[in-house]
């Protein structure tokens, strides 16, 4: 499977990073990519060709403990380390991150 992904454009791959590869690097890297490559698709052919693939329904259902009906926390409690939560509408509002 190696040889099929030998033509994978590490060179492309580079540009897109805005990394300059010497010639050296060039062919060092485009032999790890093709071996990563090669191995992603064995472990992807060994996930699909295993037995359990697809025998979900087969399989005996696994037992879960009950649900109970509890109280849930107070809106008070849940708001109380909150960052703000002012306003009618008890909404926390935390600062923006992103800019």
């Amino acid at each position: 499977m190696a040889a099929e992904r030998e033509d994978f454009p590490i060179v492309r791959v580079a540009a897109l990073a805005r990394l300059r590869l010497s010639p050296a690097e060039e062919t060092l890297y485009q032999a790890q990519l093709a071996q990563n490559l090669a191995f992603v698709g064995q472990v992807t052919a060994a996930a699909f060709d295993s037995p359990a693939c697809g025998r979900a329904a087969e399989r005996e259902p696994v037992i879960e403990r009950p649900d109970d009906v509890r109280p849930s926390l107070p809106a008070d409690a849940a708001l109380a380390n909150a960052p703000d939560a002012s306003g009618p509408t008890r909404l926390i509002r935390v600062p923006k991150v992103i800019g």
